[in-house]
């Protein structure tokens, strides 16, 4: 019998070897990361934190089903801000998000959430930002910049985008701006946050007890550009006691919300769109008021700390 040549021996093992190569390649590119910002994770958000989003989740079921069906998927805001960025949806579609804090007390609130396609921290938004600058997500990912989610209080949701041997980028999630890199670089450096490992931050946080939530249906107003009717200016603010009737009552009266100072960390001033009321076993337990909506995505923020943060002023005709 003839032996085999030496040659066509090493030709099939040549072979062996490039189609072993090729079937290792197949499989990492299956879990290499995508050109997007900042995967979610689930591994940053305690037990606790997914338990209080699902109570929330159940309350704005009840007026919109939509979120009873959603897949919700967790990003950490920071680092050490001890909040989470929770973006619902359904069928590869939003149904909304969600911005989950911790206060000081150790407890956890409902920042702020929004309903719709017009999601904060929308990937098309900063990569049409990006674009402005001259600059292109995929290629900022392929060279190791790095793009992270970021949440200054009050209430500024923002991109910080770092790249090598460059300054770092801040940009407003919530309207794709750029913001001035000194006050962020202070907020950043003069916050003070202790930072917490993931088990010591499990022990703080209250775990909530379940409630009897629920949501009345979205009241929307017509969103308009605060600085095309800017009659309000020369108004006087409305008493804490006037806005929520202003609010309920006179629907057709436009509404602007300014945080004075604050409006930085607002993207404002800011029409009022809209507002909607949680309640517990029917009894009113809180109001949301929906912010932007013409030149911003549309955010719900709780009534009383947009009284502690600003004023509301009525446009008069």
């Amino acid at each position: 019998m003839k032996k085999r040549p030496r040659s066509k021996r090493r030709n099939i093992g040549h072979c062996l070897s490039i189609f072993l190569s090729m079937i290792i390649c197949f499989a990492l590119l299956s879990i290499w990361p995508t050109a997007h910002a900042a995967a979610p994770t689930n591994r940053f958000a305690p037990a606790s934190v997914e338990q209080f989003a699902q109570l929330q989740v159940s309350a704005l079921g009840t007026s919109n089903p939509d979120w009873l069906a959603a897949k919700l998927e967790y990003y950490p805001l920071g680092p050490g801000n001890h909040g989470w960025f929770v973006h619902a949806s359904m069928q590869d579609k939003p149904v909304g998000y969600m911005i989950i804090s911790i206060n000081s007390q150790g407890q956890l609130l409902l920042s702020e959430y929004g309903q719709g396609e017009h999601s904060l921290f929308n990937n098309e938004l900063l990569g049409q930002a990006l674009e402005r600058q001259g600059l292109d997500m995929k290629i900022l990912q392929t060279a190791g910049d790095k793009i992270t989610r970021r949440y200054a209080a009050p209430l500024l949701a923002y991109w910080k985008v770092e790249r090598v041997n460059h300054p770092a980028m801040y940009i407003d999630a919530s309207n794709g701006d750029l913001l001035p890199v000194d006050q962020l670089e202070r907020v950043e450096t003069g916050s003070g946050t202790k930072f917490f490992e993931l088990e010591e931050l499990q022990q703080q946080i209250a775990i909530p007890e379940p409630t009897r939530l629920q949501t009345s249906p979205v009241i929307l107003q017509p969103a308009f550009d605060p600085s095309s009717q800017l009659t309000w200016l020369i108004s006087e603010p409305l008493q804490p006691s006037q806005v929520k009737q202003q609010l309920q009552q006179n629907h057709s009266e436009a509404l602007v919300f300014s945080a004075e100072e604050w409006n930085l960390f607002y993207g404002g001033p800011l029409p009022v769109s809209g507002y909607q009321i949680w309640s517990i076993a029917g009894s009113k337990f809180d109001l949301y008021v929906a912010l932007g909506g013409f030149n911003s995505t549309q955010r719900f923020i709780p009534l009383n700390k947009l009284l502690h943060d600003g004023h509301f002023y009525k446009i008069n005709s």
